[in-house]
Parts: C-alpha cells; sequence; structure tokens
C-alpha cells in the first residue's frame, strides 16, 4: 500500500510527500480514465490551476469515479469534499484534500471530513516508521528524508518506491525541482533481479509513470514521459535491450520476443469499451452496485457491440449472482428478484453465443441460490435442474475443473427430496456420488466432495 503525509511547516506551508504518484502534466486538470489509472502510478492530483491538491490511497477505480463527479469548471472546495465524502463510505478509499490558498488539510474517511495540522492517508506501518523519524517543527526536506527511510524498509510495502513532494507556497502547489534524479529506486520483486535501474532522466516533472510486467522470462519496463523501453532477460543484470524514443505499442511488439507481455491494454479502444473495463474494475473491488450504474448508463449501445453485449450481461450477471447470495445470507428478501436477474443475463449469453465455461458456472451457482431462495416447490425443482444442466454444459466444456462436478452434485443432493420412489432415489445418489469421484480424482483434498459422497452414501444405506 502506498503512504501519502502531509502536514503544515513552520510557515504553515503545506508539505505534502508520497511514495508514488501518477504522472503529473500542468494542462491535466483531472486523470482521465486511462491505463496508467488502472496499472497503479500515483494517486497524487493538482487541481484547480495548482491551487488545490487531491490524494487517495485504496481503491483506484473507486477514486476515479469520485473524481468523474468533480466539475472542475465549476470548482469549489465544499462539492470536492462532498463528492469525496460520498466516495469514502464504502470503507474502501481514504483522501487527502489539501487547499494551497486558505492552507488547510482536509482528511477523508469512512464518510468523516476532518481539517487537520497533519494527516495520512495508506500504509499504517509506513506511517508509524515515517513519524519516528521527524519532529513536530520538520519542513519538507526532514520528510524528505523521513520517506526515504520507509521506501529503503524492506518491511514496509512500498508501491512506487520512490519519494515525491510538494509545497504549498503563494496560493499555489508546487513540486520540488530536487527530484529531477538519476535513478530510479524502486524495489522489484522478482528473484535474481537488479533492484537499482541505471535510468538517466531529464524530467521537468520530477519522475515517470510507468508500466513494467515480469515472470520467469525476464522482465520490461516502459517509460511513459521518456518513451523509453527496458528489456531485462532471466538472471541477467545487464539489460540485455535499451530501446529510446519509441512509443508504447512498438515496445509491447519488442517484448513478444521474450515471451513478455505488458498487463496493459494497447490501443484506441471506443467509449462504450471503456466503460466495460472500469465496470469490470468495479466488481472485481466489490463495488457491485456502481458496477450496475455504469453499465446500464450504457442504455442501448450495450447493443451496439458484441464483444460490449457480452461483457456487460456477464458482468451484470456476476454482480446481480454476488449481491444475491449476499442477501440470501442476510435472510433479505431482495435475494430473489436479485438472483432473477443474474440468470436472465446469463441466460441473454447462452441464448446468443457458444457455451462459455465461466457463464455456464456462474448461472448455475446462481440456480442453487435461487433454488434455496424460494418457497414454490415447482420453482425450487426447476432450478435446482437449471443448476445441474448448466454444470453439464461446464463439464463439456473443460472436464479437469473440480467445481462443476462438485456443484452438479450439490444440486442434485437437493433434488433428491423430489424423487418419486427408490428407483428414482438411487439414480440420483449414484449420480451424486459419480460426481464427487470426479471431482476427487482431480482433487484428492477436495473435502466437501469426500463429505458429500460420505454422507449419501450413508443416507441410501
Amino acid at each position: 500500500m502506498s503512504l501519502i503525509f502531509a502536514k503544515k511547516d513552520m510557515s504553515e506551508n503545506i508539505c505534502l510527500v508520497s511514495d508514488t504518484r501518477l504522472n503529473h502534466e500542468p494542462s491535466r486538470k483531472l486523470p482521465a480514465y486511462s491505463d496508467y489509472q488502472k496499472n497503479g502510478g500515483l494517486k497524487l492530483f493538482l487541481v484547480n490551476n495548482k491551487k488545490v491538491a487531491i490524494a487517495f490511497a485504496g481503491c483506484s477505480v473507486e477514486a476515479q469515479d469520485a473524481f468523474d463527479q468533480i466539475k472542475v469548471s465549476s470548482f469549489s472546495i465544499s462539492q470536492i469534499l462532498d463528492v469525496l465524502s460520498t466516495s469514502s463510505s464504502a470503507k474502501n478509499t481514504d483522501y487527502l484534500v489539501c487547499d494551497a490558498i486558505e492552507n488547510i488539510i482536509y482528511k477523508i474517511s469512512e464518510a468523516q471530513v476532518s481539517p487537520q495540522n497533519f494527516a495520512y492517508i495508506g500504509d499504517f506501518g509506513g506511517y508509524q516508521l515515517l513519524t519516528r523519524n521527524i519532529k513536530h517543527s520538520s519542513g519538507l526536506d526532514e520528510l524528505e528524508s523521513a520517506m526515504n527511510i520507509v521506501i529503503a524498509d524492506s518491511k514496509v510495502k512500498s508501491v512506487g518506491g520512490y519519494c515525491i513532494s510538494s509545497i504549498s507556497n503563494n496560493g499555489e502547489f508546487r513540486y520540488t525541482q530536487r527530484h529531477v534524479f538519476s535513478q530510479f529506486k524502486g524495489r522489484i520483486e522478482i528473484f535474481n533481479t537488479p533492484t537499482l535501474l541505471p535510468i538517466v532522466s531529464n524530467s521537468k516533472n520530477d519522475t515517470y509513470s510507468y508500466a513494467w510486467t515480469g515472470d520467469e522470462n525476464g522482465f520490461g519496463f516502459y517509460f511513459y514521459e521518456a518513451k523509453l523501453g527496458l528489456i531485462y532477460s532471466q538472471l541477467k543484470i545487464q539489460p540485455v535491450e535499451v530501446l529510446t524514443g519509441l512509443e508504447f505499442r512498438e515496445f509491447d511488439d519488442c517484448l513478444r520476443k521474450y515471451k513478455l507481455k505488458l498487463p496493459v491494454q494497447i490501443g484506441s479502444i471506443s467509449s462504450e469499451e471503456a466503460i466495460i473495463d472500469f465496470s469490470y474494475a468495479l466488481y472485481q473491488a466489490g463495488q457491485y452496485q456502481r458496477c450496475i450504474e455504469k453499465i446500464t448508463s450504457l442504455g442501448s449501445k450495450i447493443n451496439d457491440h458484441p464483444q460490449v453485449y457480452f461483457q456487460a450481461n456477464y458482468l451484470l450477471g456476476c454482480c446481480y449472482k454476488d449481491l444475491g447470495i449476499a442477501a440470501e445470507n442476510q435472510g433479505s428478501k431482495e435475494s430473489y428478484k436479485l438472483l432473477e436477474k443474474a440468470v436472465e443475463h446469463f441466460s441473454l449469453l447462452i441464448n446468443d453465443y457458444k457455451p462459455d465455461y465461466s457463464v455456464q458456472t456462474n448461472m448455475a451457482i446462481a440456480y442453487c441460490y435461487l433454488g434455496h431462495a424460494t418457497e414454490d416447490l415447482v420453482a425450487k425443482k426447476t432450478c435446482f435442474h437449471g443448476a445441474v444442466n448448466c454444470n453439464g454444459n461446464a463439464v463439456n466444456i473443460d472436464n479437469k475443473q473440480v467445481l462443476p462436478y462438485h456443484n452438479r452434485a450439490s444440486a442434485n443432493y437437493e433434488l433428491l427430496r423430489f424423487c418419486r420412489n427408490s428407483s428414482e432415489l438411487n439414480c440420483v445418489v449414484q449420480n451424486i456420488v459419480s460426481d464427487c469421484e470426479l471431482a476427487l480424482s482431480l482433487d484428492p483434498k477436495h473435502q466437501v466432495s469426500a463429505s458429500l459422497k460420505m454422507h449419501v452414501l450413508t443416507m441410501r444405506a
């Protein structure tokens, strides 16, 4: 987790230090949705002609969603505080808002806004180490030294691995120029790789925003502002290739000969696809309701592109499924409607597309919970039959996965109550035992399958 710390110096100027940041462009009022935002980088933005600094720590898509709501053209501190307060209520993201005109520091956490003389967001362990190395009277120089101690400590997980600082002065914030440095200081958690990369910088904006990848084949860095790429091969300290003056797409092409690929999207995408990508990030962060709102904002545009249509309905199905499961676990009557919507969206994909493993397994799960949620016996039986069929389709697509075998056995177990005679009962029991054995053949330690098998055999005996 990153660390951002703000305090006033003896002249009442606000000093900000951070271990990482997104690239800063003077003309950019607020960051637009981009791959920079999705893949790390920083956390500190100067807005309103550098008169206000906003920093966040936590969920980047949640922060981006909040930034999208800030009206830059009619800028006001009160509107920013309201938007960020609402965003922080989900308890995933905290914010610092620093006003260079009034020299006020606001910390925003869990929907609470509080003016403070000093405040931090992010890593608590890093904050403790930082404050051990500063005094009440410390200014920017001491804060930078303390932050570098935090960054150098291997026990503290630092996102960017380099100190970025800013200070308010005459009603504006400025980045300090001492950070035009000659060495990238980030730690790289890959076995037998250098911890220092020899990069000469002439950047006017303190440092570079970068994307990187790494696996057993080696790793590569691409620095956006410098248009500089570095590719390291496995177990070698010197770079095998230094590529200057090239665009991101060209660097990604160069990586392929080393079987490497940067984990970001390259090339232009439509606004609909961008919203789908953003929605997927919200879904991964557990922001299901926000994900649904983002996708439904597309309206009929969902139908204009097959890929958008598939991904939109898949995400909606998954969101409604997870919301329905949570509601069912809480005993809420809303669970049935939510799970019904999940099945509805998955059904659209089953009708319009070739069979997909993820769609089938998720639809099966939704059917099972829907069966538990309804009190109508006919509907209950239909739901569990639906789960059996979907898991069967998933097995046909990929028979090397444990999940659909076990889930089909579980759905059949729920159907035992509907057996009309011993012959039907024995047939369903045999299906359950067979699926449990297939699951155990793939994973001998799959205890829930072993327990279910033992239970139905005991019951039959």
